[in-house]
């Protein structure tokens, strides 16, 4: 259970309303979106950023997600992967 990572304790502990949103997106295709967002800033530069520890703990907490879910890990799309012709 995602309750008892230390990785997601630090960031639960620093930041409640995104420890829910991890929570609740835990083994679901949502959460890699969810960490995606988490670091762009939405907020015309006056996001501030996050800690070092729960920087850290968010970049651990999606190696873990991927895992614990590797099907879930996100493919590039066929459009870069395709051969090219001639």
């Amino acid at each position: 259970m995602i309750e008892n990572n230390k990785n997601f304790m630090v960031i639960n502990e620093a930041f409640p309303h995104i420890g829910r949103k991890l929570k609740l997106f835990w083994g679901c295709p949502e959460f890699n979106t969810l960490l995606n967002e988490m670091q762009t800033d939405t907020r015309g530069g006056t996001r501030a950023g996050f800690p070092g520890p729960v920087l850290n703990a968010l970049f651990m907490l999606s190696m873990e997600h991927e895992a614990a879910f590797p099907d879930l890990i996100s493919k590039p799309s066929d459009h870069w992967i395709a051969p090219r012709k001639r």
